[in-house]
């Protein structure tokens, strides 16, 4: 199965940018991988997190020819600040894939990203991160990024890019 990020092109694994959207957003391509940290604090000039995450997404994104973003998707749990928080990131993330006239993210379900990873879709933080190690031999800086790196492979093996 040939996957095109346009009519015009076939995308390539280097166009790929994996996202676990939060206030530690974690990130993974082959150009860099890690962790953004948007906590807002008042030493960082108060509520700044929504403007901070697009302008370091549009600058990203721009900088390595992102063409496709696969994200893990917003679950429902007991916090609804925390939901609340994740939708909004998520509409920004939405506005700048507008924005750069790229399609919508992908959205991958967390359990079945757990599932896929682990075998096991309640998987813990630290079983994400020793698969991390095990099936790519990458050792991500935190559960935030392992997130992200599966979140990569994932979608480049659904789609054989």
């Amino acid at each position: 199965m040939e996957y095109r990020a346009s009519e015009n092109s076939i995308l390539t694994r280097e166009q790929v940018l994996a996202l676990d959207i939060a206030t530690h957003t974690g990130y993974f391509s082959l150009h860099e991988a890690g962790t953004w940290n948007f906590t807002e604090s008042k030493r960082r000039n108060g509520n700044k997190m929504h403007g901070a995450f697009r302008t370091m997404l549009l600058a990203y994104m721009r900088r390595y020819d992102i063409r496709q973003v696969v994200a893990e998707d917003v679950a429902v749990n007991r916090h609804f600040y925390d939901l609340r928080r994740l939708a909004e990131l998520r509409g920004i993330l939405l506005e700048v894939c507008d924005e750069l006239d790229l399609p919508e993210p992908e959205f991958v379900n967390p359990a079945t990203l757990k599932k896929w990873a682990t075998g096991d879709g309640r998987a813990t933080k630290e079983q994400m991160i020793r698969a991390c190690k095990s099936k790519y031999g990458i050792v991500p800086v935190d559960d935030n990024a392992a997130d992200a790196c599966h979140l990569y492979h994932y979608y480049i093996r659904k789609y054989r890019i």
